[in-house]
């Protein structure tokens, strides 16, 4: 098997952050800590913060708003308008 020189980020972040949109898009975030050597992050308090600061700013168009850890592949965090 040859050796990724680059990551994927979907295939290697850590977190996701998926947004539902009042107009009906959904829109997907990934956190940008890697797995990887090339990853100079892998603080998880910052990567939520991150996250934290996007939900700021989309939380007024968004129906919901659900956070996954990709590594236990469980719900994080689960934010519902009203």
């Amino acid at each position: 098997m040859a050796i990724r020189k680059k990551w994927a980020v979907p295939m290697d972040s850590y977190s996701k952050m998926i947004i539902w949109l009042n107009n009906g898009n959904i829109t997907t975030f990934y956190s940008l800590d890697w797995k990887s050597s090339h990853s100079h992050l892998k603080d998880r308090a910052t990567r939520l913060q991150r996250f934290k600061n996007k939900i700021a700013q989309y939380i007024p168009k968004a129906r919901e708003i659900k956070i996954y850890d990709l590594v236990s592949e469980r719900l994080i965090a689960h934010y519902e308008s009203d």
